[in-house]
């Protein structure tokens, strides 16, 4: 099924556009909004977000139990990197199955 996309987005002619919820796309904006967001950041979904990873001791691990916490099974992270440099989170790599 087609959803909007998030962060919203607009097409040339102005129409909003829109991913497949089954799309890598799709699960990629989910886990950018899950990792953007603090956890209890929403009162009706406490359980979305995760704490702020730049320069505590997150893993993968951690978030991959986090987003299945929240997601269960609509979305399968298969495993994650993260990438520090000079002791802080410079990127993570999320892969799906």
């Amino acid at each position: 099924m087609e959803v909007l996309s998030f962060p919203l987005k607009f097409s040339a002619e102005g129409d909003f556009i829109r991913v497949d919820d089954t799309s890598d796309i799709y699960k990629a904006e989910q886990v950018r909004a899950f990792i953007s967001t603090h956890r209890n950041e929403r009162a009706l979904f406490p359980s979305f977000g995760t704490d702020d990873p730049t320069f505590d001791d997150f893993t993968g691990s951690t978030l991959v139990a986090e987003f299945a916490n929240f997601y269960d099974t609509s979305i399968i992270i298969d495993h994650i990197d993260v990438i520090k440099k000079q002791g802080a989170v410079s990127n993570i790599e999320v892969n799906f199955l």
